[in-house]
C-alpha cells in the first residue's frame, strides 16, 4: 500500500493549523488597522478553531491508542 504515512498525514494537520492561526491573526491585524470587515475576523477565527479542535481530537485519539497498545500482553 502505498500513500502517505502517518507522519506525513500528522505533519499536514498541523500545517494546516498554523495556516488556519496565522490567517486569523491577519484578519485581526487587519481590522485593528481598519483595513478589515469584522465577518472576516469571526469567519478566520472560527476556521482556526475548527482546525485546531480537529487536530486535538486526532491527538486524543493517538493518545488513546498508544495506551491500549502498551496495555496489550506480550
Amino acid at each position: 500500500i502505498s500513500g502517505p504515512g502517518f507522519g506525513d498525514i500528522l505533519n499536514s494537520a498541523v500545517g494546516s493549523m498554523t495556516k488556519a492561526g496565522a490567517s486569523a491573526e491577519g484578519a485581526i491585524s487587519n481590522a485593528a488597522m481598519g483595513r478589515g470587515d469584522l465577518v472576516d475576523v469571526v469567519t478566520a477565527v472560527a476556521a482556526a478553531e475548527a482546525t485546531m479542535e480537529t487536530v486535538i481530537s486526532v491527538r486524543d485519539e493517538v493518545i488513546k491508542a498508544y495506551q491500549e497498545i502498551m496495555r496489550m500482553p506480550i
